[in-house]
């Protein structure tokens, strides 16, 4: 693990999950700019399709992809750069998301043979992974250069339906391209993978998975190492505001205490399907839980014998 990066973040900082609804980029990066306490360069839907097409295209692309096609840059990375070179975050952690391999396979595999079975893992995640560590690594460079560092982390929405063991071999060359490296795991977390990749970061929706007692064994394992949690405490799509995140954020530290120190907070997943306003609601109430647990922190500080 490499650690020092993200120790550099305040416990309960804010940041988003990849994707806002923005439909200027100049306008989405001087926004989550503001509304965030980590920067990451949005995936925005009205320009770059969803997470897949964002790689691959569409679907008569994904039966003709070869690693030799040129990556998309992402409609606000022009914007997202001059922004970091304005107003770099004063604690030095930029967050950058790609969707990650084992997804784009799974997509390339439905795409070509759509009576494929789910849970079968693609034969082209290791090109995939390869090919997506050439387009990761000019951007990583392109922010060190701006001074800040990087956490990169895998979106990989699928790894529930396609994890098989050994399947974390598959972010080899992705893992070191960074200062840390994390795994975003919107749907059901195979705990056997996480446990066996250790990412730096693993990034949850907390509202499709409580914390019981499998999780909990492995969220430990990974806080005693030092790694941090991103807890994606609000639904998005659901009419959720910071009671909810809070109630659900307080349970899963009662569950694993070692991760006090070392969260995050992020929606359950992207915004980009949703409003501006429905954005702009979520940060403020991830903002609110934030608050509060900094609040019930100092406060057992200073009660403490």
């Amino acid at each position: 693990m490499r650690l020092p990066l993200l120790d550099q973040l305040p416990s309960w900082a804010t940041t988003g999950i990849g994707s806002l609804p923005h439909a200027d980029p100049a306008a989405a990066v001087e926004y989550l700019t503001l509304a965030y306490a980590v920067p990451f360069c949005p995936q925005l839907p009205r320009h770059d399709g969803d997470m897949v097409h964002e790689w691959l295209g569409d679907v008569a692309a994904r039966r003709t992809w070869t690693p030799e096609r040129a990556a998309r840059e992402p409609a606000a990375w022009p914007a997202f750069l001059r922004e970091l070179e304005r107003r770099p975050p004063a604690h030095g952690v930029v967050k950058l998301q790609l969707t990650g391999p084992v997804t784009l396979g799974c997509a390339i595999d439905r795409a070509t043979d759509a009576s494929a079975p789910a849970g079968t893992p693609s034969p082209r995640t290791a090109e995939l992974a390869t090919w997506l560590a050439d387009a990761a690594a000019e951007a990583v460079d392109a922010v060190r250069e701006r001074g800040p560092g990087v956490v990169l982390v895998l979106d990989e929405p699928a790894l529930g339906l396609c994890a098989h063991p050994g399947i974390e071999a598959a972010w080899a060359p992705l893992r070191d391209l960074a200062d840390a490296w994390g795994l975003h795991c919107c749907c059901e977390v195979p705990w056997d993978v996480v446990d066996a990749a250790a990412p730096d970061l693993l990034s949850l929706d907390l509202a499709f998975t409580p914390v019981d007692g499998r999780a909990a064994r492995s969220l430990d394992a990974l806080a005693a190492r030092g790694a941090w949690v991103a807890w994606g405490a609000i639904a998005a799509h659901r009419p959720e505001y910071a009671l909810h995140g809070i109630r659900r954020v307080t349970a899963a530290v009662e569950a694993v205490p070692r991760t006090a120190g070392r969260s995050l907070l992020t929606a359950s997943c992207g915004t980009g399907r949703m409003s501006v306003e429905r954005e702009r609601q979520v940060a403020v109430a991830l903002r609110d839980v934030a608050g509060t647990m900094r609040r019930r922190a100092d406060a057992a500080r200073a009660t403490a014998p």
